[in-house]
């Protein structure tokens, strides 16, 4: 396992077997982000830091069963429980089925190789946004927010579903004060009423 040590980045973990990929990730990423590495469970599982990353990068073929999706989803149940990271499946496993479990599971986003780094970044920018916005909910007593999703579900829909889940949870905890609720998401108040209009949330007695 090898770490590169930054001051005042998101941490990250890029979890992949094949070196070349592994290398060409953690190059793209490391003039943002305090970068480490690993090939393996073996690696996470010996990594003291496990519960201080932000984002991991986990590739879904891994040894000792990289043809399969087994390992990875291993991994992935492992860092559910000992870490707050927001997981990106980075895979050649090009199936809506394998998608849409890993989604199921808690998993961020999911992106199948090979993988334009323009998209990476999107996601990880994604996710940093979802970080902050559920420690801005954890300072106000809100609990973390879970989201429910079927099998058979398209990708976007996934998304979307997330999306809406967590817009609704602050719109109600502010009982609907959109000021407040773009403040905690970190969104402006036109973004905020687009999606309003998009998922067409109302207020519970507005049912």
């Amino acid at each position: 396992m090898f770490k590169r040590f930054y001051i005042d980045m998101r941490k990250i973990i890029v979890i992949e077997d094949d070196v070349s990929i592994r290398g060409q990730v953690c190059f793209s990423l490391e003039k943002k982000y305090d970068v480490s590495e690993a090939s393996c469970m073996y690696d996470v599982q010996a990594d003291d830091d496990v519960m201080l990353y932000d984002i991991a990068v986990v590739d879904l073929g891994l040894p000792p069963s990289p043809d399969t999706s087994e390992e990875g989803l291993k991994v992935i149940e492992y860092l559910l429980e000992h870490s707050c990271a927001k997981i990106i499946v980075l895979t050649g496993q090009d199936t809506e089925a394998a998608a849409a479990e890993c989604l199921k599971r808690g998993c961020f986003d999911f992106l199948t190789k090979p993988v334009m780094m323009d998209k990476l970044l999107f996601s990880m920018e994604r996710a940093e946004l979802f970080l902050d916005t559920e420690r801005n909910l954890q300072k106000t007593g809100v609990e973390k927010v879970e989201f429910q999703v079927q099998m058979g579900d398209g990708l976007q829909k996934l998304r979307e579903c997330a999306e809406k889940n967590i817009i609704m949870k602050v719109l109600k905890d502010t009982g609907f004060n959109v000021y407040k609720s773009a403040k905690i998401l970190g969104v402006k108040r036109e973004s905020l009423y687009y999606f309003i209009k998009k998922f067409n949330l109302v207020r519970k007695n507005d049912d």
